[in-house]
């Protein structure tokens, strides 16, 4: 994300997380603001980043950031490497769902309420996110997360089965 977002346009670490948060990028993209600055810190150190310290009137200097030849390689390998070899997809509950056969069955009853309820308000947010931005963000933005509402929507349904399949082996 940080070397797409330099290719567009040089920029500091806190322009890249004003840019990030413009962009609702935390909301499909495990990222946080340190790890913006660390991570633009480490590409810097790799040679992949170019700096600039510029210093505006009265304001403190700042480090610019751009993306050199070597980090535009990087970044294009990575491209090609991700297209053609998705990562595996990890999904935090299921930890919580393989272990359920260790609680108590009315509070696994109760707990399978609650991820289903907030997995409800994940989609819910995510559809606002879809209608309020449609309009004002580029239209990969809106693609993934309309993947995100289709993930949740199957989650849902996924626990919905889960739940009822948690209640046929405890009434029995």
């Amino acid at each position: 994300m940080l070397l797409g977002a330099l290719i567009e346009k040089p920029m500091s670490a806190y322009e890249m997380k004003k840019n990030m948060e413009a962009r609702n990028i935390n909301s499909w993209v495990k990222i946080s603001s340190p790890s913006v600055y660390k991570n633009l810190v480490a590409m810097n150190g790799k040679g992949y980043l170019d700096d600039e310290v510029v210093k505006e009137g009265e304001r403190p200097a700042k480090k610019i950031y751009s993306i050199n030849e070597k980090g535009r390689n990087y970044f294009f390998s990575m491209m090609e490497k991700y297209s053609k070899q998705p990562d595996k997809i990890y999904i935090d509950f299921v930890a919580f769902v393989a272990n359920l056969y260790n609680v108590d069955p009315e509070k696994g009853l109760e707990m399978m309420k609650n991820l289903r309820t907030n997995l409800s308000k994940e989609r819910e947010y995510i559809k606002s996110n879809i209608e309020a931005k449609k309009e004002f963000v580029p239209f990969y933005a809106i693609s993934i997360l309309e993947l995100y509402d289709k993930m949740y929507a199957m989650f849902s349904e996924w626990t919905e089965e889960i739940t009822h399949d948690y209640v046929q082996k405890n009434n029995h």
